[in-house]
């Protein structure tokens, strides 16, 4: 049986930080979770992979992450950049309140949108850009008119230009990123076996997808794993199987595009269902 190793709660709830590196920056405290929550079970790490699990919803540790990184990237360069999804993922942001952190220093960036719905968009005015006081013009919308081509590459183009990214390398580098998952192991908007997963490595931020009358655009595995912090969301039973594959590293190429996320700091959420089927196979 493989063996995965457990982190010790006791250090870890008196820490409440493990160090992430801002580049330029030397190296910094930067957050992973207050693990000061009573449905914490366990956490153990795969790999470079920190894997925590929860009895039941966590949302208010997405809220924790969140504020905890937002807090360490102002105070280390006077900005903090965020990139979110739709879905179960942003609705926890609305958690957070006005005064969680400066919230005028905030970036929002959108890991994926349908052309023209802006059902990204809206989702995190609902959630938490209104109550929190986002100013709109932090709040970096998708363009709404053009082919996929042209609004990814305007999208890729505006990304590359933000000043709240860190721009050294050759892909933007934002403080956090919230990624949720499918049962199928779909990243974002990155499927198994897709042309867009299959792009991972080629330097895209921004990728185009026509898929007749759904046209969208993704951002990257290459931005995925450029991030300085990700959290990857997988709850529930439906995804325990994925969970444990991605985890195993048991599935075919390009199959898992959950499993490729490899940011310097990759954080999994997961509850007691999804790592059922992990567990099984492993000593945690």
């Amino acid at each position: 049986m493989m063996k995965a190793v457990v982190l010790p709660l006791a250090v870890s709830s008196v820490l409440g930080f493990a160090p992430t590196p801002f580049a330029g920056l030397g190296r910094v405290a930067g957050p992973t979770t207050t693990l000061l929550n009573a449905n914490l079970v366990k956490e153990f790490e795969v790999g470079k992979k920190k894997i925590q699990v929860y009895d039941g919803d966590y949302s208010d540790q997405v809220v924790a992450l969140t504020v905890k990184t937002a807090k360490a990237a102002i105070e280390a360069k006077g900005s903090f950049s965020l990139a979110i999804p739709g879905g179960s993922v942003v609705k926890s942001l609305g958690g957070m309140s006005a005064d969680s952190f400066d919230m005028s220093k905030m970036q929002v960036y959108f890991c994926n949108e349908r052309i023209g719905a802006n059902k990204c968009y809206t989702g995190a005015l609902e959630a938490f850009v209104e109550k929190c006081g986002v100013p709109l013009e932090n709040v970096h919308k998708v363009p709404e008119d053009g082919t996929p081509e042209e609004v990814a590459a305007q999208y890729e183009a505006m990304i590359r230009a933000a000043p709240s990214l860190d721009q050294s390398g050759d892909i933007p580098s934002v403080d956090l990123i919230l990624l949720g998952t499918g049962d199928d192991g779909h990243c974002g908007s990155l499927y198994p076996g897709s042309d867009e997963i299959k792009a991972t490595g080629q330097g895209k931020v921004v990728l185009p997808i026509d898929e007749g009358d759904k046209k969208s655009i993704a951002v990257s595995m290459d931005f995925m794993c450029a991030a300085k912090t990700a959290l990857v969301s997988a709850a529930e039973p439906k995804r325990s199987l994925m969970v444990k594959r991605a985890l195993t590293c048991e599935y075919e190429e390009w199959g898992c595009p959950a499993a490729l996320v490899d940011a310097v700091n990759t954080i999994w959420f997961v509850d007691t269902d999804s790592v059922a089927e992990y567990e099984s196979t492993v000593v945690v």
